[in-house]
């Protein structure tokens, strides 16, 4: 069968499937963090919504301080959930590892082990957090045009200063959330050892 060792050892064994258990479990507070982002940005509506004078304050320049406020929360979180993403993928990366010592190439490459470290590769997860993060802060995006409506300046500068915002907030989140995942080991040998 071209196994290098035929089977891992007790602690191996245990160590993997803790492993895997750990994952589970960052992933679940992954989501976690993702409904607390849904629940700030609800409160947010629900606040404007049930408010008489909200149009109001919306129109008041001072209002901006509280949409910027509002996506630094938001962004904040997808940071979280990067940060959590980044130990996910340590364990990953750990597990395929395990995986390499104790299999030919080919069934170490059909693995889920595998399968994962190319999506982690390919920026796969990122790319949903990231735009979860724009279609998340897209209402406070709006909420700035409106306010911006209410500054008493000539119409060039209420559209460019929500759009210089919302750039900013791309730029930061493009910063924050796309860097690449990296193997926190060295590079395997060519004979395949660590």
């Amino acid at each position: 069968m071209n196994k290098r060792e035929d089977f891992m050892n007790d602690f191996e064994t245990k160590y993997f499937i803790q492993t895997r258990q750990e994952i589970d479990t960052e992933k679940r507070e992954r989501d976690i963090i993702l409904n607390f982002a849904v629940v700030v940005l609800g409160a947010l509506g629900f606040a404007i919504l049930r408010n008489d004078k909200a149009d109001e304050f919306l129109l008041k320049p001072y209002s901006f301080m509280f949409e910027i406020s509002v996506l630094i929360i938001l962004t904040s979180l997808f940071y979280v959930r990067r940060k959590k993403l980044q130990q996910i993928s340590d364990r990953w990366f750990t597990l395929h590892r395990m995986v390499i010592r104790h299999f030919n190439e080919q069934q170490a490459a059909e693995t889920m082990e595998a399968t994962v470290i190319e999506s982690f590769n390919k920026g796969r997860y990122k790319k949903k957090d990231l735009i979860l993060n724009f279609a998340l802060s897209s209402p406070v995006y709006i909420l700035l045009f409106i306010s911006a409506f209410g500054f008493s300046c000539c119409m060039t500068i209420r559209i460019l200063t929500p759009i210089i915002i919302i750039m900013i907030h791309i730029i930061i989140s493009l910063i924050v959330l796309m860097t690449k995942m990296r193997d926190p080991f060295p590079p395997l040998l060519s004979t395949g050892e660590p």
